[in-house]
C-alpha cells in the first residue's frame, strides 16, 4: 500500500514548513530575549503577535505519530482544531490520501488558514483537506459524525470546550489526541474529563521533544 507521507512533493514541503517554523521561532525568540520577555502560550490568540505570525506547530516525530494514529484506525473523518500554517493539517491529509479520508482544519486567523490551505495545494493534498478560518466553537459546530480522530492543537482554554461540542459525535474507537498536554491543569477541564475516572475514554500521556501528547480512545457506551 502506497504511502503518500514518503511522496516528493509532500516531503518537501514539510521540510519547507519545519524550516519556515524554526527560522520564525528563532528570530522571536530573539526579539523577546532582546525586550526582556519569554516566549510562552500565555497570550490571547485572538490578538498576540504569537499566535498570529508564529508556526506553533507539532515537530517531524508528532507529526509522523499522528500520520500512523489516521493511518491504524483508517480515519476518513478527521477533524482539527489549531491549523496554524497547516504543518500538522499536512500530516493528517498525507494520511487522509491514504485511507480515502477528508480532514477539516480550523484555525482562528484567516491569514494562517491562507497559507495552511496553500500548502495543501502545494503538497498536492488539498483533495484531502480544508482549513476553515474562524472560531472553531462556530465553524466547527456543523461537523458531522461519525468523527474518527480528533486533533486538538489550538488555544488551550478551549480544549474541553471544543471537546465536549464535538463528543457525541466521536464514534467508538477514535482518538482524540490533545497536543501540549504539559500545559493542561490535571485536576480540570479537559485532562480530568479524559483521565483515569472516565467510563467513555483510556488515556495515555506521551511523550516528545517538545512536550507531552495526550492520546485518549473512545469506549463504547451502553
Amino acid at each position: 500500500m502506497s504511502c503518500t507521507l514518503h511522496r516528493a512533493n509532500v516531503v518537501a514541503i514539510l521540510k519547507r514548513e519545519h524550516q519556515a517554523a524554526r527560522t520564525l521561532r528563532d528570530a522571536y525568540r530573539a526579539k523577546q530575549k532582546a525586550e526582556g520577555e519569554f516566549l510562552t502560550h500565555e497570550h490571547d490568540f485572538r490578538t498576540s503577535e504569537l499566535h498570529l505570525t508564529q508556526y506553533l506547530s507539532v515537530g517531524p516525530a508528532t507529526g509522523r505519530f499522528l500520520y500512523a494514529c489516521a493511518r491504524s484506525i483508517n480515519a476518513q473523518n478527521i477533524v482539527e482544531f489549531g491549523s496554524s500554517f497547516g504543518i500538522s493539517t499536512l500530516y493528517l491529509a498525507a494520511a487522509a490520501a491514504d485511507t480515502g479520508g477528508h480532514v477539516t482544519g480550523s484555525e482562528y486567523h484567516a491569514s494562517k488558514a491562507a497559507k495552511a490551505n496553500a500548502n495543501l495545494v502545494d503538497a498536492g493534498l488539498s483533495g484531502s483537506a480544508h482549513v476553515i478560518a474562524g472560531d472553531a466553537r462556530e465553524t466547527l459546530a456543523a461537523i458531522r459524525g461519525p468523527i474518527d480522530l480528533l486533533f486538538l492543537d489550538g488555544a488551550k482554554e478551549l480544549y474541553f470546550d471544543l471537546l465536549l461540542m464535538l463528543e457525541e459525535r466521536l464514534r467508538p474507537g477514535a482518538l482524540v489526541i490533545a497536543d501540549n498536554a504539559d500545559m493542561l491543569p490535571e485536576e480540570a477541564g479537559f485532562l480530568l474529563h479524559v483521565g483515569e475516572g472516565s467510563d467513555r475514554y483510556v488515556t495515555s500521556l506521551i511523550g516528545f521533544y517538545r512536550g507531552l501528547v495526550s492520546l485518549s480512545v473512545v469506549l463504547p457506551q451502553g
